[in-house]
């Protein structure tokens, strides 16, 4: 449990990002250090400079936008594949609309979620086919279970197991002291287990996570009043890339690329950064420092003094998926002539979901994506496709995909759910400040959605910084 000295501390740190923040020049001009230009760092030193401070952004790799990927090369026709981040909702995403709405730049509907064919006892199926009762009742659910399913419409158990543990957490930014701390000590799987859910319950919605994270977070989406399956996505036309370009293009004189941190040194006076820029050592002046690279990155980095304790063990211990971006070009969209929406589910390690891009293209050519596990080859992926899309038409002519763990500056995807008993060690520590150094990133937020992530954390550090 916390203590009310560090209830305090986060409670200063956690400044209501909807509250309008004036852009006026800062009184005190600051000299502030972000290292890393994925969406975190672009937009918090955009949030910075905007307000009058002296900002310089050090990117390791040769391009802004971290996991922010839009890929052209190798597809024909102008056909694009968003390589890493998805897609953007609405409710949600509220400071990653706004800047979109700054930069007035183009969204589409991104209806990937919607009629998703799925596979269930070996066979792909229509959604309607999947939620039927007698599919249900052959995959093993209990009578609760498939009672609360015919009236929903949904496999989502959720409420059904954890619904009575989720409306304790009344604030969002504080999952301990309501009763629940024990909770970090079991899996999911364990609690649902305890509470008499069927094996097929605990394969729909059970994990080996901390159940008090699992719950917390689901917590934090019902207090943004937010759905925790959302199915209203958006995302740029042209690609996602759109937004870290914009922040790039308007920071560009700020933003120095293949300059790798080395060094981090730190005092109660300002801060050191090392880098390696053309071969030469650089080493940089300032107030403050965002660190924004992820935290597979940061831990690599020496720092002096050491880190203390706690926030040592969030960056040597932060989990993140790897994962791969598979991309099959096909000839014709056929799956519109096979009468599907082109949105799948295939649950393997190779290719779990897989969609539809750059439809706003014109070209009859057809595009989808997809996710699998870090390493997996495209030709792989594409041998679960054949072994499971129930249609006759396809197509396919061109087969890629974007291998994030090869990627040495950000192989980290997204930060996953925690080990039971680590959520105590993870929380508030991962987002509070060592000092005159702040963390940004989307695992510096409370709920790991991302881009939205992404841009609260920078936010709430940009507003600190401008307010120390």
């Amino acid at each position: 449990m916390l203590h009310r000295r560090d209830i305090l501390k986060l409670a200063a740190l956690l400044t209501d990002i909807a509250c309008p923040w004036p852009v006026a020049a800062a009184a005190r001009p600051k000299r502030v250090i972000v290292a890393g230009a994925g969406l975190a760092g672009l937009s918090c030193a955009w949030e910075l400079s905007k307000r009058g401070h002296d900002v310089v952004v050090l990117e390791a790799s040769n391009r802004t936008g971290g996991h922010v990927l839009t890929i052209r090369e190798g597809l024909a026709d102008g056909l694009y594949a968003d390589g890493g981040a998805e897609h953007f909702t609405r409710p949600g995403y509220e400071l990653y609309r706004s800047y979109v709405k700054e930069f007035e730049l183009p969204v589409l509907a991104y209806p990937h979620r919607e009629n998703i064919l799925q596979i269930v006892d070996g066979r792909m199926l229509s959604e309607q086919e999947a939620i039927a009762i007698k599919t249900f009742e052959a995959s093993g659910y209990n009578q609760r279970e498939i009672d609360y399913i015919n009236k929903k419409n949904s496999r989502d158990l959720t409420e059904v197991y954890l619904g009575r543990y989720i409306e304790k957490i009344r604030d969002e930014y504080q999952p301990f002291g309501v009763g629940l701390d024990a909770l970090d000590d079991c899996s999911i799987t364990d609690l649902l287990r305890r509470e008499g859910a069927s094996a097929a319950a605990i394969r729909s919605i059970g994990s080996d996570d901390s159940a008090l994270h699992g719950i917390w977070g689901e917590a934090i989406v019902r207090l943004r009043g937010l759905p925790s399956d959302p199915h209203e996505l958006y995302r740029l036309k042209g690609g996602n890339q759109a937004l870290p370009d914009a922040f790039t293009a308007r920071l560009e004189s700020r933003i120095r690329k293949n300059c790798p941190v080395t060094r981090i040194q730190y005092g109660d006076t300002g801060i050191t950064v090392t880098c390696t820029e053309a071969g030469a050592i650089r080493k940089f002046q300032g107030d403050y420092l965002v660190c924004s690279m992820n935290a597979i990155i940061l831990r690599q980095i020496p720092v002096d003094p050491p880190w203390p304790d706690a926030k040592r063990f969030v960056i040597e211990n932060m989990p993140y998926t790897l994962e791969t971006r598979p991309i099959f070009q096909s000839r014709t969209k056929f799956w519109e002539r096979d009468g599907y929406s082109g949105n799948m589910e295939f649950a393997s390690p190779i290719l779990g979901p897989l969609w539809p891009m750059a439809e706003d293209v014109a070209t009859n050519r057809g595009l989808l994506i997809g996710t699998g596990q870090a390493s997996s080859p495209a030709d792989a992926a594409f041998r679960v496709f054949k072994r499971y899309y129930p249609g006759k038409s396809a197509d396919i002519d061109h087969i890629m995909t974007i291998d994030w763990s090869l990627d040495k500056w950000a192989m980290g995807c997204q930060a996953s759910d925690y080990r039971p008993g680590q959520l105590r060690k993870f929380w508030p520590a991962s987002i509070q400040p060592v000092g005159r150094v702040y963390f940004a990133g989307a695992y510096c937020d409370n709920l790991n959605w991302g881009m939205e992530a992404a841009t609260r954390s920078a936010y709430r550090v940009a507003r600190a910084i401008h307010d120390a």
